[in-house]
């Protein structure tokens, strides 16, 4: 969890880590994904989108990468301003190009 100004931004915790697997089957390092956590939470919060990007030079692919989430305001119990982020999944394919 981080604290950006007066805002909570968490990723939802999820047992299996699928979030954290699926990252590092798509992303070419060896840094953990604790060390950029904050990094992708505060990237989210300012972007005021539901997904970030990693370019292709990034990838194992060498393919754009999307990893895509549900933003929760409305989290019981909490008191102050948050954002949880609930992962869906990664895609190839471009989010504001993607149509329905």
């Amino acid at each position: 969890m981080l604290m950006e100004g007066k805002t909570q931004l968490w990723f939802k915790f999820d047992p299996s880590n699928k979030f954290i697997k699926d990252f590092h089957k798509v992303w070419d390092s060896e840094v953990f994904f604790l060390a950029i956590e904050d990094s992708l939470l505060i990237n989210l919060y300012y972007s005021n989108k539901n997904y970030f990007k990693i370019p292709a030079a990034k990838t194992r692919m060498k393919k754009y990468v999307y990893f895509l989430f549900d933003i929760v305001t409305d989290v019981p119990d909490a008191r102050s301003d948050h954002r949880r982020y609930d992962y869906i999944k990664y895609t190839f394919v471009d989010p504001e190009r993607y149509i329905d």
